[in-house]
């Protein structure tokens, strides 16, 4: 009997570690710091915080924020408690955490009360898909800012590098590495536009199945929208264009989503 309750006790322990997934790390206290509870969040914040009196409606868009994007992204919301620190700045957020601020944990949020309202958020969740991490950084810093509510217009800026002559080529985002060396700013914007393209034409669960793809990004294009790249890309342009001059068809010309298998 003392072995079978040895055993059954390091069973139960055994199954603890694996059916946990991931060890969550215990939320960090600071002190002369408050707390607000509202569902799905815990917000953390200073006392002298811009945000103390605004909390409810802090909380309330954020709530709105995340049943949005999960709805957005096809995922049901994450059972953990999100907990959430709104840091002064960039600099006060460096000095508490020892990191560069905003970033986020398996189930922490620091944001630096700077960057857009929804892009670490949307970061968080990206983690917390069921699939596979995508090989294409393009794909990835282009649906976080696609969701980052700060309620720039990806499309009109898409346009507007490629009338000034300053578009950074599909060619080059879907290379990692010289994606990394174009601008930033300008490669993000050309990213949303891309995968607002993407899922507002083709629908979420096509877009994940590029998310996921183990070939080239032509070949995955390709197999998986019926265009060669060139095609591909005109038809993001093409698309970009009639949302900026506020024209929106339910086809396109040069990718007609109704002939993808």
């Amino acid at each position: 009997m003392k072995y079978i309750l040895q055993f059954l006790a390091l069973s139960v322990l055994t199954l603890s570690f694996v059916g946990c997934g991931k060890k969550l790390e215990p939320p960090p206290q600071y002190t002369d710091w408050l707390k607000y509870t509202y569902r799905h969040f815990v917000f953390y914040y200073p006392s002298n915080s811009i945000y103390k009196d605004e909390m409810a409606d802090f909380a309330e868009a954020y709530e709105r924020y995340l049943k949005e994007d999960c709805e957005y992204l096809a995922m049901e919301i994450p059972g953990d408690t999100i907990h959430f620190y709104i840091h002064e700045s960039p600099e006060a957020g460096m000095k508490l955490t020892g990191r560069a601020v905003p970033f986020s944990t398996e189930n922490q949020i620091h944001w630096d009360g700077q960057s857009p309202f929804g892009l670490e958020l949307a970061r968080y969740l990206i983690r917390k898909m069921d699939i596979r991490m995508t090989d294409f950084r393009v794909l990835h810093d282009g649906l976080s800012t696609l969701l980052d509510y700060s309620n720039q217009d990806y499309h009109h800026n898409t346009v507007s590098l490629l009338e000034i002559k300053q578009y950074v080529p599909l060619d080059s985002l879907i290379n990692n590495e010289s994606y990394r060396r174009a601008d930033s700013l300008y490669r993000n914007w050309e990213a949303a536009s891309l995968v607002a393209f993407l899922t507002y034409n083709f629908g979420i669960n096509r877009f994940k199945m590029l998310w996921q793809s183990t070939a080239t990004f032509e070949e995955s294009v390709r197999q998986l929208y019926g265009v060669d790249l060139k095609r591909f890309e005109d038809g993001w342009h093409q698309f970009a264009r009639q949302f900026y001059q506020g024209v929106k068809t339910d086809t396109l010309m040069v990718i007609d989503s109704s002939q993808v298998q």
